[in-house]
């Protein structure tokens, strides 16, 4: 039996784990949640998981309700290799570095400004909220460089992580290429993977388009030049 997701499409987060599922060749059993209605939370979700909040993945008496701890446990449990996430102290400590700097640091400040908009239905989107994106895009930029990822010459759950964030913030501040060069490559080379539409960018589409509609107007692309 696979492991099982409760999911929605549109969160960062579970499309982290869609994509260390995919870059494993691993099936999940998928049970997608509305994540922007809390009358129509799944049952048996509110049972496994006291916050009720997705991504949750069950692997048989196994419930982890933490995206970084999610694609770390796939990869362990299921993965042939260990590249993902190694098991070289050193190198799984720069690894979980960077997902650290995901949940703490990059994830809030994209969270704050979609939720900001689908949630609290603002229509103008604050100076400090844009800074602190594009603060953010400098901070990855910095990572990249001399790099081809976060971490260094090998794809890592890290950078998974990070993409899934990375996409969702350009729904309304695009990445410069000219600002943002290492971030640029490094975002446009994701877009290449054969998997990257099915498990982010699908998802990304919806987002966007629900920010679209609860904005009301085009994206401001104009807030990072």
């Amino acid at each position: 039996m696979p492991p099982k997701l409760y999911y929605n499409a549109m969160s960062p987060r579970c499309r982290a784990v869609l994509m260390t599922a995919k870059a494993l060749g691993l099936e999940l059993e998928l049970e997608e949640i509305h994540v922007y209605s809390k009358d129509h939370l799944d049952e048996t979700l509110q049972r496994l998981n006291p916050k009720h909040t997705v991504p949750t993945l069950v692997d048989n008496d196994v419930v982890i309700c933490e995206c970084h701890a999610a694609v770390g446990y796939l990869v362990d449990k299921y993965g042939d290799e260990d590249n993902l996430y190694p098991k070289d102290q050193n190198e799984r400590a720069l690894v979980d570095q960077k997902l650290h700097f995901d949940a703490e640091n990059l994830f809030p400040r994209v969270d704050a400004i979609i939720r900001s908009i689908v949630e609290e239905n603002e229509k103008e989107i604050s100076t400090d909220k844009i800074s602190a994106i594009t603060e953010a895009y400098k901070l990855v930029d910095a990572f990249l460089e001399d790099k081809t990822y976060i971490v260094g010459d090998s794809l890592t759950i890290a950078d998974f992580c990070c993409v899934t964030t990375i996409s969702t913030a350009t729904i309304i501040i695009p990445i410069s290429t000219e600002k943002y060069p290492n971030l640029s490559t490094w975002y446009r080379n994701f877009k290449n993977l054969e998997y990257y539409e099915k498990t982010n960018g699908d998802g990304l589409n919806k987002l966007d388009a629900l920010v679209e509609l609860k904005l009301g107007r085009p994206k401001t692309k104009e807030l990072c030049d």
